[in-house]
């Protein structure tokens, strides 16, 4: 049975949501519980605290995962907004060294953070001298996870999340230079490239000869097995033993978003950050000429 609203603790409450929350970001009672810094048990404790408050379970474990009970989303969403909306009032009403550390978490595919907004960092730090940025790896996640702003490809469905188109990113053809068709290619794990494995597999007439799981391990693949594959243009121009192999119709632009908590629309450092991954975003490099030259040919052709 639920307890009554006036035998409710508020502050226990508070703090339960929290761990809730972290839980409903993280995925998982253990992930959370590294965040929070705490023990896998104490946080299954306050779950199951919480699930005595409210008379209903929190969360529903399917395949690993602990989803979200549908009953609690509109609360969980609520505790989310009020915790972000005090922490910026906070950050706002606090007269605070502008030099002091300050942390934001910023989750991108690793390619643009490796290739795009680490080497830019000298241009955030002299507009916030104690920003201090932490990078999480994020490919195909669709909400913030722990993050205070995300760069994705799809948008997620629903809570009170701010969203901005932010650019977007090239991927095309490469191989070492020499490569020739039937060299053989590699590509990412199904987990990533499943939805263009057909398409792949019908220009190449064979199967990958490897799957791996990240674009810095396709580049190495490709160097020392002599192999093509496809690369985010942005990794792939940077390589200079690798040629852009035009026509093969895999090439391909996503579109960029960005995503926030709209309970931080008004956190100063969260505005700097979310202006200055704009400004490197938009030079992300497209696909080369005469790959959409050749492009704009097929389509004339296909018209006409």
């Amino acid at each position: 049975m639920p307890t009554s609203r006036s035998d409710l603790s508020y502050a226990r409450l508070f703090d339960d949501l929290r761990v809730a929350l972290t839980v409903h970001r993280c995925g998982s009672m253990t992930r959370a519980a590294v965040e929070l810094d705490t023990t896998t048990s104490t946080v299954s404790r306050q779950i199951a605290r919480l699930r005595e408050s409210l008379g209903v379970s929190p969360f529903i474990k399917t395949e690993g995962d602990w989803l979200l009970n549908p009953r609690i989303t509109a609360l969980i969403e609520t505790f989310e907004h009020a915790d972000g909306a005090i922490a910026s009032e906070i950050g706002r009403l606090i007269d605070t060294d502008p030099e002091a550390p300050r942390e934001i978490r910023i989750g991108a595919m690793p390619s643009v953070i490796v290739e795009v907004l680490i080497p830019a960092l000298g241009a955030l730090r002299s507009a916030v001298p104690g920003l201090r940025p932490v990078f999480e790896n994020r490919i195909q996640e669709v909400g913030l996870g722990m993050c205070d702003v995300a760069l994705v490809f799809t948008l997620p469905e629903g809570g009170r999340i701010k969203t901005r188109r932010c650019g977007s990113i090239a991927f095309g053809l490469y191989a070492p230079s020499g490569w020739q068709h039937g060299d053989g290619w590699v590509t990412l794990t199904d987990r990533y490239a499943a939805r263009y494995s057909k398409a792949r597999e019908t220009w190449f007439g064979t199967e990958p000869a490897l799957k791996v799981d990240s674009f810095a391990q396709a580049v190495m693949a490709m160097h020392t097995l002599g192999l093509a594959g496809i690369l985010p243009v942005v990794v792939g121009a940077s390589e200079a033993e690798f040629d852009h192999i035009p026509g093969s119709g895999l090439d391909l632009t996503r579109d960029l978003h960005m995503i926030y908590h709209e309970s931080r629309s008004q956190d100063a450092d969260l505005r700097c950050v979310i202006d200055w991954i704009c400004q490197q975003t938009a030079r992300l490099p497209a696909l080369p000429d005469h790959a959409l030259r050749e492009r704009q040919t097929r389509i004339v052709s296909v018209n006409s």
